[in-house]
């Protein structure tokens, strides 16, 4: 999981250790966690992706379906074997080194291997915050509740109704998306 129960109790501040309690709170952080795998179009968690094809288009960029690419390990345009080292991973694609070599147009032309994402420790703070967020607001949710909170200032109380609508939880993920494919 991206983050713990550990965060979560802290997040969420509620510390309950019962076996059934401990075991819902990660039910509802893997709910959170997939939510936002499915918002980003990609699994951020650091793998490695295998036999993927892509489609050129004719430029010196290949845009791929994740985010975070650290090594290209194989590739294979049309039926050529190509030297992992005249690429280079860039955030959200890779690159011939030089500025004259192009991936060719073509549909499924192109075979790779590379790894992308990030390691637990190292992943960015807005999708741990996100996660926490969306299972916190399933964590209020329970027992029929509505997600309500409140809140006393020196001159009023105020109640916030929270809904399961995530997208204002999921919404500084925009600029992590992967929207092409």
């Amino acid at each position: 999981m991206i983050a713990s129960i550990a965060m979560f109790n802290t997040y969420s501040g509620n510390y309950e250790d019962a076996s059934e309690a401990v075991e819902l709170k990660g039910a509802f952080l893997c709910t959170a966690e997939d939510i936002v795998i499915s918002y980003l179009g990609f699994d951020p968690k650091q793998q490695e992706y295998t036999d993927v094809v892509a489609s050129g288009s004719g430029s010196r960029r290949l845009y791929l379906r994740a985010r975070n690419i650290t090594s290209v390990e194989a590739l294979t345009v049309g039926m050529v074997k190509v030297d992992t080292t005249l690429v280079a991973p860039c955030d959200d694609h890779i690159r011939f080194v030089d500025h004259t070599t192009k991936f060719p147009i073509g549909e499924d032309n192109i075979r790779l291997s590379y790894t992308a994402g990030w390691e637990i420790e190292q992943m960015p703070s807005v999708i741990v915050v996100s996660i926490l967020r969306i299972a916190t607001l399933m964590l209020s949710e329970t027992g029929g509740n509505i997600g309500l909170t409140g809140k006393s200032f020196a001159d009023n109380s105020r109640t916030f109704v929270n809904y399961s609508n995530y997208r204002k939880y999921l919404q500084p993920l925009d600029s992590l998306r992967i929207l092409g494919f």
